[in-house]
């Protein structure tokens, strides 16, 4: 289960982060849904203040730290 959940959550950072790359900003979208509408202007602010590619390069090491962290925490674990 630590797995799918680390992985879904990788692959998130990993998606937000190839967006950052190409200067998507998902901001531009709207959301009924008041949890993604704060979220998707977070990643707004994001691009805005640090810029798209720092942006990208945030999330791209928080994909790979989660990543990591769930192999450490296995490997501790046996």
């Amino acid at each position: 289960m630590k797995w799918i959940v680390a992985g879904f959550v990788a692959l998130v950072f990993a998606v937000l982060s190839f967006n950052a790359f190409i200067a998507n900003d998902l901001s531009r979208q709207s959301s009924g849904n008041r949890l993604i509408a704060m979220l998707t202007d977070l990643y707004g602010w994001l691009l805005g203040s640090i810029g798209a590619v720092a942006t990208g390069v945030l999330f791209a090491v928080c994909a790979v730290g989660i990543v990591a962290l769930a192999v450490r925490d296995g490997k501790q674990a046996q």
